[in-house]
């Protein structure tokens, strides 16, 4: 832009024969209008020149989008003297004309002082204003120009903000032997380029499994952030704690302090043994799980407990149970149960608990995927407005 304007000014002045020329551009903030440049052997030394908005002849210009001659500037009130009072420079004569990308004007360019003659003519204003048109041109592809720069900067931080954070969601996921007769598979789908949502699971020192589901009450970065932030707490938290309750109350005690945006997660925790088939689980305010039993029951478990993130002094909902051979514990994000279709009908816990039903026989990943299968089904191509996130464990 700088570059565009610089040469404009300088192959426009000889062009017209007057003693200076410039361009005013609008502050996008205050409205007003700001010299970008002014060119010729005596033009005054302006710096950082400012006129209110809709003042002086340059503001006419502006505001009333049409072009403007003064022959006589010194006897016309509308003149804005103080930029000659501030410089010292005398303007005799002005021509103005607007910047004008169809109906919007964008900037002013402005001659003073016609050279070897008194006033400026008419054929100078049939010059200066398709030299205008010309102007405004150029300056609207380098609009476009810098915006489709910015917009691709913008672009490449969001690839980059998600490459990191599918970095975080591992799809290591155990193999089942002797040891861990258990299967486990997850799936994210956010709806957009960063997620609020997350899964993770790892074992504690003690050889349980720890696994869980969250999901940030929130979309993009702002949300993507808070749950990378929530995951390393949790993580560093449940090192040498071996209680799903205490995990989630001290994650949430230093989630709390620092959280000046005012943004929750909600989570549910859970430590499995896979020796015993023992599931000890936390709830922070989050969908309440699924238990499929090996018989093809399907149920839900309670629900319970406060998000992370708002009040220090937060209560979680705790439960346990044990697994029998080949029964399945089903987890998942909101955007499962509220993913819209055209008409607004949300796919629903009536419908997630028939899609699991009787599928016991089917292995952790065969659930996770028939439920994003059905939940796609249901949606038909309407956009998703929530990020899916599913976790399945199931004891062998």
């Amino acid at each position: 832009m700088d570059q565009l304007l610089l040469m404009i000014l300088e192959k426009s002045r000889p062009w017209i024969q007057a003693e200076a020329c410039s361009i005013f551009l609008p502050d996008p903030l205050s409205g007003e209008l700001v010299i970008h440049s002014a060119q010729g052997t005596s033009s005054p030394q302006l710096g950082e020149l400012r006129i209110p908005h809709g003042c002086g002849l340059v503001g006419i210009a502006m505001s009333e989008k049409h072009l403007v001659r003064v022959d006589d500037v010194q006897n016309d009130p509308r003149f804005y003297s103080s930029v000659d009072k501030k410089t010292g420079w005398v303007t005799r004569a002005l021509l103005a004309a607007p910047l004008l990308d169809g109906d919007r004007c964008i900037g002013v360019i402005e001659f003073l002082n016609p050279i070897g003659r008194k006033h400026f003519s008419c054929r100078d204003e049939e010059m200066v204003e398709y030299f205008s048109s010309l102007v405004a041109a150029s300056l609207v592809r380098i609009e476009f120009n810098e915006v489709a720069v910015k917009r691709a900067q913008l672009q490449r931080d969001l690839d980059l903000a998600r490459e990191m954070q599918e970095g975080l969601l591992s799809t290591d996921f155990p193999k089942p032997d002797a040891d861990h007769p258990f299967d486990l598979y997850a799936q994210l789908n956010p709806a957009y380029e960063v997620s609020g949502d997350l899964y993770d699971f790892f074992y504690l020192s003690d050889g349980r499994l720890c696994f869980l589901v969250g999901d940030v009450a929130d979309k993009g970065v702002a949300a993507g952030l808070f749950m990378a932030v929530t995951r390393t707490l949790i993580r560093a938290v449940a090192i040498d704690r071996f209680d799903p309750v205490e995990i989630l109350s001290l994650t949430n005690k230093q989630l709390c302090p620092s959280n000046k945006a005012m943004l929750f997660i909600t989570v549910v925790l859970a430590l499995y043994d896979s020796c015993s088939g023992s599931v000890n689980y936390a709830l922070a305010g989050h969908n309440p799980p699924v238990l499929l039993k090996s018989t093809g029951e399907a149920e839900y478990l309670p629900p319970g407990g406060q998000p992370l993130g708002i009040f220090e002094d937060a209560y979680f909902g705790s439960n346990q149970l044990t697994l029998a051979r080949g029964d399945i514990f089903f987890i998942y994000s909101d955007g499962v149960t509220e993913a819209m279709n055209a008409s607004h009908g949300k796919f629903g816990e009536d419908q997630l608990l028939a899609t699991l039903a009787n599928r016991a026989g089917l292995s952790a990943q065969e659930i996770t995927e028939l439920v994003t299968a059905n939940v796609n089904e249901h949606v038909r191509g309407a956009e998703q407005s929530d990020d899916i996130t599913l976790m399945t464990l199931k004891r062998l």
